[in-house]
């Protein structure tokens, strides 16, 4: 999802036409928060939930681009006029292309695969009740998304018939395209079409689907 509208960002930014510039720039923004949000959450919560027995430098990778996401970060507030002073200084947009931002973080994320690698979990002998744990949190934290923001961007970089999100019936099909949808809905324009996945048939559901 992260990693998606990355790419979306990505492609978009060289070809915005002025008068969307801010819009496009809300939509950027809520990309970087979302993985900003993303590491503080695998700092404070997940990694932690998880240790002593799974141990990996996922902090110390973060520190290798924090710093260029935080300046962009800033740009992007200035631009969309929520911080007019977040930052001073001629960062063009573009710069989301930036080495120093996109080498690293893109070579975390592959590590990163490597050791969520579900063999791995396995292997350092975490308790089934700390997987469970993490689940749990998770959950809560999905039910607390900002419906405004948060949530459509989720689901708005998700299949729509993905199990992921886990919402309640009738919240991505009616409350989100037609209510939450709205209120940024000039900047939602930007986010990349979603093809439905290729699920088989199956008897068996998630919970709230």
């Amino acid at each position: 999802m992260v990693v998606e509208s990355m790419l979306s960002v990505y492609k978009q930014a060289e070809g915005i036409r002025p008068a969307d510039q801010a819009d496009f720039a809300f939509y950027a923004l809520i990309t970087l928060s979302a993985i900003r949000h993303h590491h503080h959450t695998e700092e404070e919560n997940y990694l932690p939930l998880l240790e002593p027995e799974f141990k990996a430098p996922i902090q110390e990778e973060h520190h290798l681009f924090t710093d260029v996401l935080h300046k962009l970060e800033g740009y992007l507030q200035e631009v969309t006029g929520i911080y007019p002073d977040a930052f001073k200084g001629p960062i063009p947009i573009k710069n989301a292309k930036h080495p120093l931002l996109s080498d690293p973080m893109l070579t975390h994320l592959e590590h990163e695969i490597g050791y969520l690698d579900a063999a791995k979990l396995r292997e350092c002998g975490l308790p089934l009740s700390k997987l469970e744990a993490w689940e749990t949190w998770e959950l809560s934290m999905i039910k607390n998304l900002n419906p405004w923001v948060s949530l459509v961007f989720t689901v708005a970089h998700t299949p729509s018939n993905s199990y992921f999100p886990p919402l309640p019936p009738g919240m991505r099909s009616v409350l989100v395209p037609w209510i939450f949808w709205w209120k940024y809905r000039k900047s939602w324009r930007f986010c990349p079409q979603q093809e439905p996945l290729d699920i088989p048939k199956s008897r068996f559901t998630l919970p709230f689907m």
